[in-house]
């Protein structure tokens, strides 16, 4: 039996960039009974719910980088910015697309390609 196919998809760079053609892909991808993770790292807010809806994007699943860091104390707030050390949020990504087994994660962000070479998740950089 094939395993679900999973799609992780950044939102600054990615969605908010092409936001016609990431709602049709998320649209395509769910009914084709794939999962598609919104792996960012923005809080899950209520401007950011806002605009994932306007924009259209489908998603199953959502992974904020903050939010994950605020549960291991390892982030700290300087004039409402979050701050973390490269070593914790360079990988949050990428740890998250191992727990989760997402098979493929579209980011515009270099900074965390590397690290994905350590596992199955095939990372596509969008270049803008």
């Amino acid at each position: 039996m094939q395993s679900m196919f999973k799609v992780g998809i950044d939102i600054h760079g990615v969605i908010d960039t092409y936001p016609e053609k990431f709602k049709q892909l998320s649209s395509a991808l769910i009914k084709s009974g794939a999962e598609v993770h919104i792996i960012t790292g923005s809080k899950g807010s209520c401007d950011i719910k806002a605009l994932l809806s306007k924009a259209g994007i489908e998603f199953t699943h959502y992974f904020s980088i903050v939010e994950h860091l605020e549960k291991t104390n390892d982030i700290e707030w300087k004039n409402n910015k979050p701050y973390a050390p490269d070593d914790k949020w360079n990988v949050a990504k990428r740890d998250y697309c191992k727990a989760q087994a997402i098979d493929l994660m579209i980011d515009d962000s270099v900074v965390y390609r590397d690290s994905f070479n350590e596992i199955g998740t095939t990372f596509l950089h969008l270049a803008n």
